[in-house]
């Protein structure tokens, strides 16, 4: 009987120091999670203080364009410089100089120096897709410039700031409709008057400005025959200097053709506009020209000389709207983390993956441009 209760007790004792024994257990493991919790706590906090902190890092982006001697271009750069001090980015520069395969090369090069992103002027757009590769590949993000970033099929390779190139010529051919009466040339007979188109057939975004141009003019002045349209195409020319590509065009074809007593002329681009200009006044036909421009950065320069007589208007953008729309989408995905796709949604047409962002301009003349060019403000 003892040897019963001896048995009992102990095991009474055995499983009371069990019950405590679980009890200890339990309020170990409930410390040790504790620990594990705040330690994970911890570890979060300092991954978000570590992204608000690469946020504030100085991010390096390039410029990869078609020719550092274009005016238009060196205002881009220069507007992107200017942001770039006022948002904590550097900007650098590659000029392709009309090269697509020094275009390439750059990227590479870019690549390889570990950018953080590239905004791109594209030298050729059938290549965009060649281009834009590289950066996939690497990872690197990509906003197109002035001309379309496209594949074989049309669709966008990547999102791209343009010129809306068949609008900005539309403006520049429905100013001509409504002011030429009050632009002292004698248009009194349409049958004599010539349409001088001036352009590159090299780049889509000039053969849109000069079909917009061509369909309101002739819409808006359907007395002009058909065989009084002409072409200056510059891409046929093999200089460099594309002003002097375009006054050796436009020279000849006003000497070759005298019945054609008043013109009206379209530059696609400010470079092509002063040759023009040069031709026209050579030729001793200021007073019968009406030129019109795309672009406004020459014709500016034009008129505070108080000379380019014929040079009448031009349809103005400036180099700050679209570099500001740029450097908007191009922050959204390296500081915010947004895809590439996900930027510029109110300007996506349909399904597209990536949007466009289409910029026209508004009209300036001789009588008020200082009112709309930034410069003089």
């Amino acid at each position: 009987m003892k040897k019963i209760m001896s048995f009992l007790l102990c095991g009474t004792m055995a499983a009371m120091l069990a019950g405590c024994g679980g009890a200890d257990n339990g309020k170990a493991e409930e410390s040790n999670s504790s620990v594990q919790d705040s330690s994970s706590q911890v570890t979060n906090v300092q991954e978000d203080e570590d992204k608000n902190d690469k946020k504030d890092d100085k991010l390096t982006f390039e410029y990869f364009t078609l020719s550092m001697g274009i005016e238009w271009i060196q205002q881009i750069d220069e507007a992107l410089k200017e942001l770039g001090e006022e948002q904590n980015f550097e900007v650098l520069t590659g000029d392709a100089d009309y090269d697509i395969n020094e275009q390439l090369s750059q990227v590479s090069t870019g690549v390889s120096q570990g950018i953080d992103g590239a905004f791109l002027f594209v030298v050729d757009e059938g290549s965009a897709t060649a281009v834009v590769d590289k950066f996939d590949e690497a990872d690197i993000p990509v906003i197109g410039e002035t001309l379309k970033l496209q594949d074989g099929n049309g669709d966008n390779v990547a999102p791209y700031v343009e010129l809306d190139a068949e609008s900005v010529g539309g403006e520049c051919g429905k100013w001509v409709c409504e002011n030429y009466e009050s632009c002292g040339v004698d248009m009194s007979d349409l049958s004599k008057v010539g349409v001088l188109n001036i352009t590159s057939s090299k780049y889509q975004s000039d053969l849109g400005r000069a079909n917009g141009f061509i369909t309101e003019v002739q819409a808006g002045l359907p007395d002009i025959p058909e065989s009084n349209y002409y072409e200056a195409d510059i891409a046929s020319e093999t200089n460099d200097d594309e002003s002097q590509n375009a006054y050796n065009l436009v020279s000849p074809l006003l000497a070759a053709h005298p019945e054609i007593e008043s013109w009206i002329m379209i530059a696609t681009t400010d470079h092509f506009g002063v040759g023009a200009c040069r031709a026209v006044e050579a030729a001793g036909m200021e007073d019968q020209t009406i030129l019109v421009s795309c672009g406004g950065e020459f014709a500016v320069k034009e008129w505070d000389n108080e000379s380019a007589k014929c040079w009448k208007a031009a349809c103005y953008y400036d180099a700050m709207d679209f570099a500001k729309i740029m450097v908007e989408g191009m922050l959204q995905i390296c500081r915010e983390g947004k895809d590439a796709s996900e930027i510029y949604d109110e300007y996506r047409n349909g399904d597209e993956t990536y949007a466009a962002v289409g910029i026209t301009g508004s009209m300036i003349t001789t009588e008020d441009y200082k009112e709309h060019v930034r410069a003089y403000q």
